[in-house]
């Protein structure tokens, strides 16, 4: 007999759920900083800021526009299936 044990390696991707995380921290301090009394532009800035920490592979030509994304997300379901979606709510 011999001594060779076999161990599986599994790959985890937990890339998804940080990225998620990292989505939520950047809307949330954008929402508690207008709540506190920043200017929409300041706060906007520094979720701009906590995102280019987060994700530092982000080129800053696509910063600002992945910031407005995360806060201010658009719903493609206006016209799903052909059915004004809106109009039903």
């Amino acid at each position: 007999m011999s001594n060779i044990i076999q161990i599986n390696t599994f790959k985890n991707n937990c890339s998804n759920k940080r990225q998620t995380y990292e989505m939520d921290n950047v809307k949330v301090l954008y929402h508690k900083l207008i709540d506190c009394g920043f200017s929409t532009c300041a706060a906007y800035h520094e979720a701009m800021k906590l995102l280019s920490v987060s994700n530092p592979s982000l080129e800053l030509s696509d910063l600002s526009q992945k910031t407005f994304e995360i806060i201010n997300p658009v719903f493609d379901n206006y016209n799903e299936n052909g059915i004004d979606n809106h109009s039903q709510n």
